[in-house]
């Protein structure tokens, strides 16, 4: 792929006005993830449905094998160099910022936010603002699950998720994500905001 030119600015005109509402032709639950180890490349998939308005999956269970492939091999979707990750241990978050990063258009990092979760948490409101916004969670020693973050209704007061595991959409309320109390899908720690 080639890289654009300095000071060239994407048409954003293509990309929905952020937050967008689940699309109603695509329930969630067809975006579940297909294995127990593919839910960083479901929530990339979702991501690609909510920001590509036009796009679907003909196959939900194909493309996001694929995308698991794609995420833990050698090559980002820019196709430079990125450290390979043993599929059978989930999705690193570095591959999951540089997919985020193309498919919005925007710079996206990665922040810890294990020791410091009330703070995690602004920024994870501040990112919903344009994006959305991959979460990682977990129990007190490791990440094992990969969420996306829909929008922050209510002033930030919740976070509206989509979970690939169940393929459910949940609301969370700040003060479970401040206090490492999320209870979703067997993680109650907040990792990472992608």
């Amino acid at each position: 792929m080639r890289r654009p030119e300095r000071g060239h600015q994407p048409d954003r005109s293509l990309r929905p006005a952020w937050p967008v509402r689940w699309p109603e032709d695509l329930p969630p639950e067809r975006l579940r993830q297909p294995d127990p180890v593919s839910c960083g490349a479901s929530s990339v998939v979702a991501a690609r449905v909510l920001l590509r308005p036009t796009w679907r999956p003909a196959d939900p269970a194909t493309e996001i094998r694929a995308e698991h492939r794609s995420l833990t091999s050698t090559r980002t979707p820019r196709g430079r160099l990125q450290m390979p990750w043993p599929r059978r241990l989930g999705t690193p978050p570095w591959a999951v910022a540089s997919a985020l990063g193309v498919l919005s258009e925007q710079r996206v990092a990665t922040v810890h936010a294990r020791p410091r979760p009330a703070l995690a948490f602004e920024v994870l409101v501040a990112q919903l603002d344009t994006r959305p916004t991959a979460v990682y969670v977990g129990n007190r020693w490791v990440p094992t699950h990969v969420l996306l973050a829909l929008e922050a209704p209510d002033a930030g007061l919740s976070i509206r998720l989509f979970d690939p595991w169940t393929g459910d959409i949940h609301l969370v309320e700040a003060e479970r994500w401040r206090t490492h109390r999320l209870r979703v899908s067997g993680g109650d720690y907040f990792w990472f905001v992608v």
